[in-house]
Formats: structure tokens, C-alpha cells, sequence
């Protein structure tokens, strides 16, 4: 009888070790998502936590999610870039802040007194966006996941603003390109500048007042430097969730069709959710906080003083149209499906 070569089976069960240690040793795909919002503010808690660990139970830990708050990977306003470039795979756009790129088309969502809420904001979107502007995306070079919008917007400020005539020679943060002639309009006297930067012009007095939702105001405390909240309830900001095209298209096609049609989705699911439910959240805590303080108020205005915002506003819609001609876009066509899809889910266009 031959007796086999031992160290030559050492050898054979060495190698079988090592091959399958290398197998199981498979390194995760790793996704940055970064987030310019402070690590407090509710899309993190509520949203890109939460989504984090469905997206890496999901996949069974073969994508692992790294959350970086607060704009240590880039700003507000080089999210575009940031993505493209690679700096993160996965980042939160504001329209109204790419106002001279293809996005231009999204911020027909931002136009005053327009949408009501994130829950219908979402829905009518959603559906604007794959009908006239799925093209802007590929268009910038970036792959979109999804587009939802915020709660409606609050003035902010340091003194109250009980009508519209207390808005006169205000410094006024506004939230994009639109917004400073809508700002003019009112008395006030626009000043566009980051949400990071807000605070310390609230605190320094460079600033009197923001429009802001209740829910960003908690994430950024505004509150503490601007505790007068007035209820004008518009407008709502329009996002959307983007990801690197080339960290998409290297995915396994399983894990494609999983971040499409699942990990996605819940993803603005959870946004849309979170900007719901946090406004009265957010009230809630700030009339504690006034109330320990002996200083704020939430200021709900009469139908009268509402309508005084509202009126000078109509030709922001009408000047959205003229530079979506000018930019080679049906903008009349445009308006016209917008208000459809408005009036298709119980909105009612101001103009």
C-alpha cells in the first residue's frame, strides 16, 4: 500500500484554506452618502439612519452605507459635482440651488403658494419629473433615485411678523434665484446665501429674517436666534436623492434591480415621511422652548395678510415659463401639465 505524500496533502488543505478564506474575506461595496444637514437634523434621524440599515441587511451586508453629516464631504451647492466626481456616491440635491442647469425644470415645484405639503408634493413630482425631466439628470450625469419635497415654508425671524408690512427693508435669506424678486416684491431686501450660513447672520444681525421649514429650523436650531414663527406655508423646497452613474452601472445587476425597485424607493418613502410628520414635532417643541424662555412666538396669519403675500407672486409663475422658452423647453406645455397634475391630486393653482 502507498502511503500518500504528507506534506504535499499539508499543502493541497493549506491552500484550500487560504482560497476559501479569500472567498469569505470578499470586501462590501462601499457607499458614502453625504449629507450637508447636520447630524441632528430629522432626514438623518429619521431617513439616511433608518436606510442605512435596511440597505445593508438587505443585501446581506454586501453594501456597507457610510453616513457623513454635516457638509465634511462638501457643501450644500457642490452636491452635483461631489457626486459626479466620486468625493461620495450618494447625495441630497435642492433644486433651487442648480436654478442654471437642467434642473431648472424641477423648480416649477418651488413656485409659490404651488403645493401644499410633502406627501402630495411627492406624488405630483414624481410624476412631472418622468414626463419632462428624467432627461436633466442624464443630462448632468448623474443617476436620479428619486424626487420628494419638503414641508411648506415658515418665515423665521428676529422681530414678529404679524402682517406684510412688517416684512419692509427686512434681510431676507432667500431659498433660491426665484425668490429674490418675490423678495422685493414683498418690501424686503433678498439676500441668497447657504442654510450653513444662516445661523451666525441670524446671530450676528447681518440677517432678520429666513424662510425655512419648521422641520430644518430644529436640525439647525434657528429657533434659538429667530424665535418669531410665521405661518405663510409656502413654498416647498424641491430634492432629490442622487447617485454616482459610474458606482450604479458597476453594481451587480441584482443589486441594481434591488436599489431600483426597493432599497430606493423606501429611501424617499422615509423622506417623504419624515418631512410629514415632523412640522408638528417641531411647533410642538419650539412653543416649549418660548415658553421656558419667556421669548417667541408661532404667528398664524389672517386670511387677509396671507392673500397681501400671495398676490405680489404671479409673476414668478409667469416668468417660470418665459425662461423655460428661453432655455428651448415647452414652457407653456409645461405649466400647463404641472397645473394638471396639481389639480389631479386636489391642489389648486393660486394663478
Amino acid at each position: 500500500m502507498k502511503i500518500p505524500n504528507l506534506p504535499n496533502i499539508l499543502c493541497s488543505a493549506a491552500l484550500l484554506a487560504l482560497a476559501g478564506g479569500a472567498a469569505s474575506a470578499v470586501e462590501p461595496i462601499r457607499l458614502d452618502l453625504g449629507n450637508f444637514l447636520p447630524s441632528t437634523h430629522h432626514l438623518n434621524v429619521n431617513a439616511y439612519e433608518p436606510w442605512k440599515k435596511m440597505v445593508e441587511e438587505k443585501t446581506q451586508n454586501r453594501v456597507k452605507v457610510n453616513l457623513h453629516h454635516g457638509g465634511v464631504l462638501g457643501g450644500s451647492r457642490a452636491v452635483i459635482d461631489d457626486v459626479k466626481g466620486g468625493v461620495y456616491q450618494v447625495g441630497l440635491m435642492i433644486a433651487g440651488y442648480y436654478y442654471d442647469t437642467p434642473l431648472f425644470k424641477l423648480t416649477i415645484g418651488e413656485l409659490p403658494f404651488a403645493i401644499s405639503g410633502p406627501k402630495v408634493g411627492a406624488k405630483v413630482m414624481t410624476e412631472f419629473t418622468d414626463k419632462y425631466a428624467a432627461d436633466a439628470f442624464e443630462k448632468i450625469g448623474v443617476k436620479n433615485m428619486g424626487v420628494f419635497t419638503s414641508d411648506p415654508y415658515v418665515l423665521m425671524s428676529s422681530k414678529p411678523i404679524r402682517n406684510f408690512a412688517d416684512m419692509h427693508n427686512k434681510k431676507v435669506r432667500v431659498p433660491g434665484k426665484a425668490w429674490v424678486q418675490i423678495s422685493k416684491d414683498w418690501g424686503a431686501v433678498p439676500l441668497p446665501m447657504k442654510l450653513e450660513e444662516v445661523y451666525s447672520a441670524l446671530e450676528r444681525g447681518t440677517l432678520d429674517v429666513l424662510l425655512t421649514t419648521p422641520g430644518s429650523a430644529m436640525g439647525y436650531k434657528f429657533y434659538e436666534t429667530a424665535p418669531y414663527v410665521t405661518q405663510l406655508t409656502a413654498p416647498v423646497v424641491v430634492g432629490g436623492m442622487i447617485m454616482n452613474k459610474s458606482f450604479y452601472d458597476a453594481l451587480p445587476a441584482d443589486l441594481k434591480k434591488q436599489f431600483d425597485q426597493e432599497l430606493n424607493p423606501a429611501l424617499l418613502q422615509m423622506i417623504t415621511n419624515t418631512y410629514d410628520q415632523t412640522t408638528e414635532e417641531a411647533y410642538a417643541k419650539m412653543r416649549e422652548t418660548f415658553k421656558a424662555k419667556g421669548q417667541g412666538e408661532i404667528i398664524a396669519l389672517s386670511s387677509e395678510e396671507r392673500l397681501k403675500f400671495v398676490r405680489p407672486t404671479a409673476p414668478a409663475w409667469t416668468d417660470w415659463v418665459e425662461e423655460a422658452n428661453k432655455r428651448g423647453y415647452p414652457g407653456e406645455e409645461m405649466m400647463g401639465a404641472f397645473k394638471t397634475t396639481m389639480k389631479k391630486h386636489g391642489l389648486t393653482s393660486p394663478f
